[in-house]
């Protein structure tokens, strides 16, 4: 009883809240390409980049939201790389989005050694990490509201993000073009909506928000760029995207999810209670689980309609 006590209690609410915060961030970016018919599996390299350059930028400006802005920027230019290959030369999203993430992986390693003369992290005393907000009516809780106090500005920011990312999409006319762009193109077309531009804004913002993910992990998580940081998350992201087909509001629970189990693997290893070698791997069982979970869900849907269509051939023979 002693040691559940020790592993759950009201500081895993704040590290689940902390951990969830980037895998939202990025998901909902992904939100507004998914909506737009495309298939994004950069995230992972959009949010890396807006890492790096987050850092950089901070040293550069000496100011944490500086190097948010410039972080937001690199991350913006890479998505829209990204659209650019996909949407007006038809490429393959598939191999555009992993290029984009190997390309990510190899250019901040090769940036840091030539800024720094080292490989695998940046630590300065000059980077500036974002500033903690102490919101008093929260503090004043008791102690779970003095594990939620003191968080960064973009986790407070991720929260409420889900909100208008939501009321963008479902309430706003830039939304319905989006949403029109990725599920019926040619009546898109055929109501002069122009497609092309749609899935190029609807990239732009997911390159914001990513950027804004990357931010978080280098400037507000910790302050300093580590080779690889990203660890995944965006392909969390993605997974959150596919089971939750891109609705903010099934972004936010999924991500949840999977900030659970990030920050209940981190407790677990700090604790000693299991192999950090198993430890690591909860985040992505938990993936692959929710994975197996929608394929199994869907499976009885698809064997109706198929049989359904069958059906539907043999009256028509008859």
């Amino acid at each position: 009883m002693e040691v559940l006590d020790t592993i759950f209690n009201v500081s895993l609410i704040a590290a689940t809240l902390r951990m969830t915060t980037p895998i939202l961030l990025v998901a909902l970016g992904g939100a507004f390409t998914t909506k737009a018919g495309i298939f994004n599996i950069g995230l992972e390299g959009q949010m890396l980049l807006g890492a790096f350059f987050a850092v950089m930028g901070s040293i550069w400006t000496q100011s944490a939201w500086g190097g948010v802005a410039i972080g937001v920027g690199a991350s913006v230019s890479a998505a829209l790389v990204f659209s650019l290959f996909v949407v007006t030369l038809r490429a393959n999203e598939v191999v555009v989005g992993l290029a984009l993430n190997i390309l990510a992986g190899g250019l901040t390693i090769t940036l840091t050694k030539a800024f720094f003369g080292t490989r695998g992290s940046i630590v300065s005393g000059d980077i500036v990490g974002l500033p903690r907000l102490d919101i008093p009516f929260i503090g004043d809780m008791g102690s779970l509201g003095k594990a939620l106090a003191s968080f960064t500005p973009l986790i407070y920011l991720s929260l409420l993000l889900v909100f208008v990312v939501w009321l963008v999409i479902y309430r706003t006319r830039i939304g319905l073009y989006i949403r029109v762009t990725g599920e019926k193109p040619a009546a898109a077309e055929s109501l002069g909506i122009n497609n092309a531009k749609m899935q190029h804004i609807a990239s732009a913002c997911c390159g914001v928000l990513a950027g804004l993910a990357g931010a978080h992990l280098s400037l507000g998580y910790i302050t300093m760029f580590a080779e690889n940081m990203s660890s995944g998350r965006g392909f969390m992201a993605v997974a959150v995207l596919i089971f939750s087909a891109g609705d903010p509001v099934r972004v936010l629970f999924g991500c949840l999810l999977f900030g659970f189990a990030d920050a209940l693997s981190l407790r677990l290893q700090t604790l000693g209670l299991a192999s950090s070698y198993i430890v690591l791997t909860v985040p992505y069982l938990v993936t692959l689980g929710a994975l197996f979970a929608l394929t199994y869900r869907l499976r009885p849907k698809t064997f109706r309609e198929t049989l359904e269509t069958l059906q539907l051939i043999g009256r028509k023979q008859t």
